[in-house]
């Protein structure tokens, strides 16, 4: 069997663009749709944490992901045939981004056990703050009085939603 990962993703897109999002292709853009993917399957995962913090304690929980991130490393594996380019720069700081995601995912863990997941969730979807001032400081990007307004209300509604 031939496996095209690109060809099938683009046919998942343009479904899931027509099932979902009657938008047309100029104003849906391609990032906007992953962008919203993310925040489905984020949900899911908070959701699934905390059922997972039920049942076992926050370094146990993040060992069990550990698990299906595994299983979806080899999936990627699979959709890039099982060849990827090394470079030395992007792995550095892939894994690091990694460490300190799951240095993030023990403390979510671990707020989990003693929290709501509404209010766990909500308060530790703030992370973005932080990757924007960094971003801000780090990587020179800028931001809109658009964006910056959204931002404000991002923290509000966080604020509201928690209490």
């Amino acid at each position: 069997m031939n496996f095209n990962a690109n060809l099938n993703w683009d046919m998942f897109q343009v479904l899931v663009r027509r099932a979902y999002f009657p938008i047309p292709e100029a104003i849906l853009k391609t990032w906007y749709l992953y962008s919203v993917l993310t925040v489905v399957t984020w949900g899911l995962w908070g959701v699934f944490s905390k059922l997972a913090s039920n049942y076992s304690k926050p370094k146990q929980a993040l060992l069990f992901q550990t698990a299906g991130v595994l299983a979806f490393a080899v999936v990627v594996l699979c959709m890039e045939k099982f060849h990827f380019e090394w470079s030395l720069p992007g792995f550095s700081w892939a894994a690091l981004g990694g460490f300190f995601a799951f240095v993030g995912f023990l403390t979510f863990f671990a707020a989990l056990d003693q929290g709501k997941a509404s209010t766990v969730v909500t308060l530790s979807a703030l992370y973005p703050l932080v990757t924007i001032l960094l971003s801000i400081a780090f990587l020179h990007e800028k931001l809109t009085a658009r964006q910056g307004t959204g931002i404000v209300f991002a923290l509000i509604a966080s604020v509201l939603l928690a209490s």
